[in-house]
C-alpha cells in the first residue's frame, strides 16, 4: 500500500457505565449455578476501562474501507488496530499512555504511515 499521512486527531473519552457484579449477592443468600459468560463480561470491562479514548485522524489520501494496522506508529497506538472508514477517517480505541505517544509521535512532524491490511 502506499504511504499516506495523518492529518488531523480529535478525541473523544468515553464514559463508563455503571458496573454492578451480583455474583457476591447471590453467593451471600445461597443461590448458585455456573456464571457462563462472566470472563467475557470482565474481558469486556477491562477493555472499556483501559481503552477509554475513542481517538479518528484523517487520512491524506484515499484506502479501501477495512481493518488495519497503521506501520509507523507507536507501537501501544497500534495494539487494536484502527477501522478505515469510506469518508477517509480511521478511528481506534485507544490507552491513556497510547494516546500521549501518538500525539508526541504527530508533534515530532512526519506522520507517514503504511496502513497495512488485518
Amino acid at each position: 500500500m502506499e504511504p499516506v499521512k495523518l492529518i488531523n486527531l480529535s478525541v473523544k473519552r468515553t464514559r463508563l457505565r455503571p458496573w454492578v457484579d451480583l455474583s457476591g449477592f447471590f453467593a451471600f443468600f445461597g443461590i448458585s449455578g455456573v456464571d457462563h459468560d462472566r470472563e467475557e463480561r470482565l474481558q469486556k470491562r477491562f477493555e472499556e476501562e483501559y481503552y477509554r479514548n475513542y481517538a479518528t485522524v484523517m487520512l491524506s489520501a484515499r484506502v479501501a474501507p477495512g481493518t488495519y494496522t497503521l506501520d509507523g506508529l507507536p507501537q501501544e497506538a497500534n495494539r487494536l488496530g484502527w477501522t478505515v472508514n469510506a469518508n477517509g477517517t480511521a478511528t481506534s480505541r485507544l490507552s491513556d499512555d497510547a494516546l500521549a505517544s501518538l500525539r508526541a509521535w504527530m508533534e515530532r512532524g512526519t506522520r507517514t504511515v503504511h496502513p497495512t491490511p488485518l
